[in-house]
């Protein structure tokens, strides 16, 4: 059976190489970065696009532990070794406080009141599954299985300028539901080395020969129509990986990263927008917070790498000149439960604690705060609405109408100035 161009295109890999690599005069010059400010295609200034770092929490974060209701005297009695003490804890407005592994977002929340605090997020009537709720926060459907595209896919895929980097999955192997949308050409990028055509590696000195012999294929004549869609997705698969790495390579990062295979993440981001590749989306994921055991350490070791990870990725992005065209939002797909379980861990639960930080951000707490004598069967509730936080992303960040990406009749909160 012959294949559709679409169907080829979406099984080849072409979520690896995007489409066609951006022309060099796409690339906006360095002075209008650091203007803010680009040119149109009349050669008119205006405000330059923002871009939007998407960090999943994989494994469902534990927000109690996260955004802390310190005062509340629940808290002790339900996690009696959870419980973080005063002395572990960084004030936020004297009843709630932020683990204090957290310390460079809470200073830069006090310096630069760019790091919004949402609690209470979630959705009614949790779903405990970690693939379905994982699914339901990236496509916003209840039922994703019969809507598969994603939120930020479908919010900014009539956006002309959406270029063949304008949507990169950074880390793992597979386009994260998030960006897909029928019309939407994303890349996936594990790092600039493994986007290119890979020699063996006892001879890394063929890979000139090896990029010049597979050039040459994918320019053959080709007769049928698949050997033709084939033929171009070869093409366009060198054209952007060579493009790519071009761009990104002569960026140098301003500030340190954490360490391992998230700061390797975040620092791959950041050249991915400075090198003005027309990036509006990154998608980056931090796993390990399925803390069923040993939460403690292993709680406060990610939020650390988070919290730096965030704080470097945003000063990196000032330092380049794109400290106001440059936000970070963390997501997670489901809480864990109040009462802390006999293996010094938490189960999965319902609503957890969001963070928004960077351009245009309100800074502060939002949302209703916790409060442990009104559970919902053990879990925290839901009293924000994860699509009314999507919802303001889509139309006060990218100043896009929210209607097309979300059901209606969620009003957006107010997180951006």
């Amino acid at each position: 059976m012959a294949l559709s161009r679409r169907k080829l295109l979406s099984t080849a890999g072409l979520a690896i190489a995007g489409a066609a690599a951006a022309s060099a005069q796409d690339l906006i010059s360095s002075d209008a970065k650091k203007m803010g400010v680009v040119p149109d295609a009349k050669g008119i200034a205006r405000p330059a696009r923002r871009a939007l770092v998407v960090i999943q929490l994989a494994g469902g974060n534990d927000g109690l532990n996260t955004v802390v209701p310190a005062a509340d005297p629940l808290y002790k009695k339900l996690r009696p070794t959870l419980s973080l003490a005063p002395s572990e804890l960084l004030d936020l407005d004297g009843k709630l406080a932020l683990h204090g592994a957290m310390s460079a977002l809470h200073s830069r929340l006090k310096a630069k009141n760019d790091v919004a605090l949402v609690t209470g997020v979630h959705y009614p009537k949790s779903n405990r599954s970690h693939f379905e709720s994982t699914a339901i926060w990236q496509t916003a459907r209840m039922q994703p299985a019969l809507e598969p595209e994603g939120w930020l896919g479908r919010a900014l895929e009539s956006d002309r300028a959406l270029g063949p980097f304008g949507m990169v999955s950074v880390g793992g192997g597979a386009l994260t539901p998030t960006l897909y949308a029928q019309q939407v050409q994303a890349t996936v990028l594990s790092s600039l080395d493994a986007f290119a055509a890979q020699p063996d590696k006892r001879f890394p000195g063929d890979a000139p020969a090896l990029f010049a012999a597979l050039n040459a294929l994918y320019h053959e004549r080709a007769d049928s129509i698949d050997a033709r869609i084939v033929r171009q997705v070869g093409e366009l698969a060198l054209a952007s990986s060579a493009q790519l790495r071009e761009a990104a390579s002569a960026v140098q990062s301003m500030v340190p990263y954490p360490k391992g295979p998230f700061g390797e993440q975040l620092k791959l981001a950041s050249q991915l927008l400075a090198a003005d590749l027309g990036v509006r989306v990154i998608h980056c994921t931090l796993g390990g917070f399925d803390t069923h055991g040993n939460q403690r350490p292993q709680q406060r070791n990610l939020l650390q790498t988070l919290s730096d990870g965030i704080t470097a990725l945003l000063d990196d992005a000032a330092a380049h000149g794109l400290g106001d065209r440059v936000a970070v939002m963390t997501y997670s797909e489901f809480g864990r439960r109040v009462a802390e379980n006999a293996s010094g861990g938490t189960d999965h639960g319902s609503a957890s604690a969001l963070i928004l930080a960077g351009a245009g951000v309100q800074g502060g707490l939002h949302g209703t705060p916790p409060d442990l004598a009104v559970l919902d069967g053990g879990d925290i509730p839901c009293t924000s609405d994860f699509r009314a936080i999507y919802a303001s992303v889509i139309r006060d960040y990218f100043g896009a109408p929210p209607e097309k990406a979300l059901v209606h009749g969620i009003p957006p909160l107010v997180l951006f100035a």
